[in-house]
This record gives C-alpha cells, sequence and structure tokens, in this order.
C-alpha cells in the first residue's frame, strides 16, 4: 500500500502482534496495484465477468462503492488510466513492481456499476473500471487491524498508517488517543492536535507524492491533476477508510465547498488553503485538543 504502518496497542501479547503483522501483509497481497496476482489486478484485467474474492476484499469494494455515494463521485473507479499515463505506475518502495492494466479503455460505468454477489462471493467489475486500493486500502487495513487486534483480546489500539490513524478500545492515557496533525509545508511541525476515544482520521495532500509537476490525485471530472485551493485536509469519521475518501474528497474540492459537504455529512475537518490558511468543519473543536 506504498506506506509503513506503525501500531500502539493496549493489553497485548506477542503472539496478536505477530497475528496483526501478519493481516498487513496478507492485505498488501491481496490489494496492491503493482502485483498482477493480486486480487484486485486480477478483477481489473479480468473485466465484465464475476470472480471470487476474499472476505477482506469484498469489504475493500464494498467501502469503495459507499464512498463513490459519499462524495458524489469524486471517488471514483476511473482514474487509474490516468495515474499511470501521469508517471506513478511504479511502486515507491519496490521499482520492480509496476502496475500493468491490461483492461484500460473508456467507458461510461464507474464505481456503482461494480456488482458484488455476497452469496457467491464475488465482485464483477466493469470494462473501465478499475478499482485501486490506494489511499482507502491503507485507511482500511488500518481498520482492520485495530479490529482483529480487539478481536484477539487486546484492550486498546491505535493503528497508523500513512497519515491515516484507527483507534478501537483504551487508550494509555485515560483521556483518549492524542494524534498530532503535520503542517504541509514542514512535516517536522504541527498545526494541530486531536484527542480520538475511537473511529478514524485521515490526511490527504497532492503535496505528499510527487513525480515532477504533476501529483497523484487525479480529479474524476477532468481527468487531470486537482487544481483546489486545498493543500492539505484531515477529516475525522467513524472509520479510517471512510475519513480517507472524504479527505481525497475535501482535496479535489475548493475549501468552501468541502467544509460544506462535510458539515451536510456530520464529520470533522481541517483544510490547510494555498495561502497557509486553515478552515475546520462546525464540529472540530469536539476534538481538538
Amino acid at each position: 500500500m506504498g506506506t509503513s504502518f506503525f501500531c500502539i496497542f493496549v493489553g497485548a501479547d506477542q503472539t496478536i502482534l505477530d497475528a496483526v503483522f501478519e493481516l498487513a501483509n496478507d492485505l498488501e497481497n491481496k490489494w496492491s496495484r503493482f502485483l498482477p496476482d493480486s486480487e484486485v489486478m486480477l478483477l481489473n484485467n479480468n473485466p465484465d465477468a464475476p470472480h471470487q474474492v476474499s472476505d477482506a476484499t469484498l469489504r475493500l469494494v464494498s467501502e469503495m462503492k459507499l464512498g463513490f455515494e459519499l462524495t458524489q463521485g469524486l471517488f471514483s473507479g476511473k482514474v487509474l488510466g490516468e495515474l499511470i499515463e501521469t508517471g506513478f505506475a511504479t511502486s515507491k518502495s519496490n521499482p520492480e513492481n509496476v502496475t500493468t492494466w491490461k483492461a484500460n479503455e473508456k467507458s461510461s460505468a464507474d464505481l456503482s456499476d461494480v456488482a458484488i454477489d455476497l452469496a457467491a462471493k464475488s465482485v464483477t467489475v466493469p470494462r473501465g473500471v478499475a478499482i485501486d486500493a490506494g489511499g482507502i486500502g491503507k485507511g482500511l487495513a488500518a481498520d482492520l487491524m485495530s479490529d482483529y487486534a480487539m478481536q484477539l483480546g487486546a484492550m486498546g489500539v491505535a493503528v497508523f498508517a500513512g497519515g491515516d490513524v484507527a483507534i478501537k478500545g483504551m487508550s494509555v492515557e485515560a483521556a483518549g488517543w492524542r494524534v498530532d496533525i503535520s503542517n504541509p509545508n514542514d512535516v517536522t511541525k504541527f498545526i494541530a492536535s486531536v484527542e480520538l476515544s475511537r473511529g478514524g482520521l485521515a490526511t490527504s495532500s497532492p503535496m505528499g507524492w510527487m513525480i515532477g509537476n504533476s501529483h497523484h490525485i487525479i480529479d474524476p471530472r477532468t481527468l487531470k491533476n486537482s487544481d483546489s485551493n486545498v493543500i492539505q485536509a484531515t477529516v475525522i469519521a467513524q472509520n479510517a477508510s471512510q475519513a480517507e475518501v472524504l479527505a481525497k474528497m475535501c482535496v479535489i474540492l475548493q475549501a468552501s465547498e468541502g467544509l460544506a459537504r462535510i458539515n451536510e455529512l456530520g464529520v470533522a475537518a481541517l483544510l490547510v488553503d494555498e495561502e497557509n490558511q486553515v478552515h475546520t468543519s462546525e464540529n472540530w473543536e469536539t476534538y481538538s485538543c
């Protein structure tokens, strides 16, 4: 998933730590678009036919379809071709792994047209649509890892994954889990801090992965790099995967429009614009510390 995972456990032994580590590796193998035999790429390269997948991938596709609905199409399955053409075909962590989307072509379909058959545990991806775990994958992985740790007997856990955080159970400090939000212009400094007792947080920025003058966030309305006035968005939601989707939405939209949608959904957000002005949603102060 192109990032490092860092976990803090409360009341967990080595067996739980090892099991969560193995889950992270398993999800990488199932979801990476840089591995041709991952479940994600087998779906992408064999369109218009149902293919049986794991429970984890069924959950991933379900979260992606929900993200499409929540963002009114700004979280899309139409942008992988543009990412590849822009220069983001190669894995950051291993240059030998390259995205190969053999079924890449234009179509009117999108994530709403992806079919899930829960009884058969199968997914059908229409031609022209690509399932790209990307940011939502690391958010969902954090969610699943934290859930798994609790199921195995941990009393609390925080999973940090490249700007995403999933929180479950008891924290080290009684006040909750403290999460610091980096300055987009200097990651060694912080612009805000929040305290969470549960749920998820995600921070997204077009400045995080650049190739030349191009970044990795594509606006599906234009199929070009997003060009809003938002240079960083942090969202707090019920889980990290949802927070990740909404953070991407806020980076694509202008700051005022993004905050309006965040307020409608009842989640919380902090946005930084290109003039380094900070904008917060109506309920951000609920979490601020």
